[in-house]
């Protein structure tokens, strides 16, 4: 059995494990024993606890002022101390995480989606289907990711909904031209043949055979754009051109201490800090799902 069809097979595993609902040992195996992954689930376990059970959490709210403890010190009673009008930062910094994740996550799953279908059909089919597809592809390529979205995002307005739409659609792209490549170099394999002399529909070979063995490549890479997306999510906002005040975003926490950085740098160091932490958590994580499902990456 080729590298291929062993990924192919393993991320089916894995998968259906995780759609019928039931977590097993195999599906928890790969996060358990890959070192990456562990360092990954050690930093993103602890920051999404918290920011679930901010609301019962004995802190501030992250909209509450409080004018007497302005620009107060980190200590036990405001450990990422206050800004300007007395709003508790570790308050405002979880409220701003579960922002982030959400985008960052929607962002992936739309791209994942997105990728491996279009590309799918752009890799499979080829001739005028490719040229259309790519020929769009080409056009989302030719500007930066950060400055294609936020041209987007000052055509459709600031706010949860655009941020998404804008990123995503700086990334699906990369996703399409990644699943083209992928479908590619496997649409003339060997079992690809055979499946086709036993008159294998083009929809079975691609459910079956084609998206399988290519899944694995995609969750690395979706991965990656959670993680990307949050960093962009975070500098539109700084911008101006992301979530708007007073609902806190990591990016406008960060914004709002900028001109406090020699009296208060812990309004904005310290959601950076945090930012800093998710992404490479992420990135982490990429690396983990990719050694444990693709066998040639392991020594």
């Amino acid at each position: 059995m080729s590298n291929q069809e062993v990924l192919g097979t393993r991320t089916g595993k894995l998968v259906s494990v995780f759609s019928r609902g039931r977590i097993k040992i195999p599906a928890l195996h790969f996060l358990i024993s890959n070192k990456k992954a562990r360092w990954a689930l050690l930093i993103l376990v602890p920051i999404l606890l918290l920011t679930i059970l901010a609301p019962v959490l004995p802190i501030q709210r992250p909209l509450e002022t409080n004018v007497s403890s302005s620009l107060a010190n980190p200590s036990w009673e405001h450990p990422f101390g206050t800004d300007k009008l007395g709003r508790d930062i570790l308050s405002r910094t979880l409220s701003g995480i579960q922002i982030s994740m959400m985008v960052g996550f929607s962002v992936a799953a739309i791209a994942l989606v997105f990728g491996i279908v279009l590309g799918t059909i752009s890799g499979f089919y080829g001739r005028t289907v490719d040229r259309v597809i790519m020929g769009v592809v080409d056009i989302f390529l030719a500007f930066p990711s950060l400055l294609l979205a936020i041209g987007l995002v000052s055509i459709m307005g600031a706010g949860f909904v655009p941020v998404i739409i804008a990123i995503s659609l700086a990334d699906v792209p990369r996703f399409i031209r990644l699943q083209r490549s992928l479908v590619l170099s496997l649409r003339t394999r060997t079992y690809i043949d055979a499946a086709r002399t036993v008159q294998a529909s083009q929809l079975w070979l691609m459910r079956k055979h084609i998206i399988p063995n290519t899944i694995a490549a995609l969750l690395v890479a979706a991965s990656i754009s959670a993680a990307n997306a949050i960093l962009v999510e975070a500098s539109l906002s700084f911008l101006g051109l992301g979530i708007m005040p007073p609902a806190p975003s990591l990016g406008n926490i960060i914004k709002e201490g900028q001109s406090y950085l020699q009296t208060a740098w812990w309004i904005s160091t310290l959601p950076g800090v945090v930012i800093l932490m998710i992404a490479i958590s992420l990135h982490f994580m990429s690396d983990g799902i990719r050694e444990a499902l693709d066998p040639r990456s392991r020594k």
